[in-house]
């Protein structure tokens, strides 16, 4: 029998095997952009593995990019492709006709989210959409700026899209948008017929999500999107 050209097989060392399951899940979309991971103790005991290991894992994944260690709050996903086109859009959205581009872009991928979240939303999803509107309703009664809630919201929409890197992509515009939109929706939120419509859009957007309704999500979406892009170019 010949013997040439076989290699002697070697057992992966533990930390590697930690990297490699939760590369996977970020890659698979079932750990999300911004979501927080489970404390090194926490993760240990879960995986049944030592802390030694968990803690070498992270250090690789944070070399990688794949994760941020925040200090004082954690350690979090990041996007697959935040590092690398940042830079270049941060350079593009100076300029605010170019902003105004990019709501166009925005409008086409999350008609599209909604439309697919219609269609492939799970009913935990569905209900977890229901209790962020509960959750603007509540902050609009309480005059609270609902700039974070507004992110959150289509964070959800792009999940229930079950589209892994749409996740990514998205997480990406969110916080290109925090940068450079965040002064003119909070003047939409502090204004209180404005705040009204935008929670109508909102509640559109979710009954025809909820309802199954692809066109009516696609419909509503678009709507939505460019009554804020109109009010981005009042602040022009």
């Amino acid at each position: 029998m010949p013997t040439k050209g076989f290699k002697q097989i070697r057992q992966k060392k533990v930390s590697d095997q930690v990297l490699e399951q939760i590369r996977d899940m970020i890659r698979a979309g079932n750990l999300s952009p911004d979501e927080k991971l489970l404390p090194e103790r926490d993760l240990a005991k879960l995986l049944k593995v030592s802390r030694s290991s968990v803690r070498e894992a992270l250090l690789k994944l944070e070399i990688m990019g794949m994760i941020e260690l925040r200090h004082g709050e954690g350690t979090f996903i990041r996007s697959v492709a935040e590092e690398e086109l940042n830079p270049l859009f941060e350079t593009f959205l100076k300029n605010r006709d170019s902003v105004l581009d990019l709501m166009e872009i925005r409008s086409v991928l999350e008609a599209w989210s909604a439309k697919t979240a219609a269609a492939r939303a799970t009913p935990r999803q569905v209900s977890r959409l229901r209790q962020c509107l509960q959750e603007m309703q509540q902050a609009k009664r309480s005059k609270i700026i609902g700039y974070e809630l507004n992110l959150e919201f289509h964070r959800l929409i792009s999940l229930a899209a079950h589209n892994t890197l749409l996740v990514h992509v998205m997480n990406i515009f969110a916080g290109w948008f925090r940068q450079v939109t965040a002064g003119v929706y909070q003047k939409m939120y502090e204004d209180c017929e404005l705040k009204e419509i935008l929670f109508q859009q909102h509640k559109e957007i979710v009954d025809a999500i909820a309802s199954r309704n692809e066109d009516a999500a696609y419909q509503a979406m678009t709507r939505h999107l460019e009554f804020a892009r109109r009010q981005l170019e009042v602040e022009k």
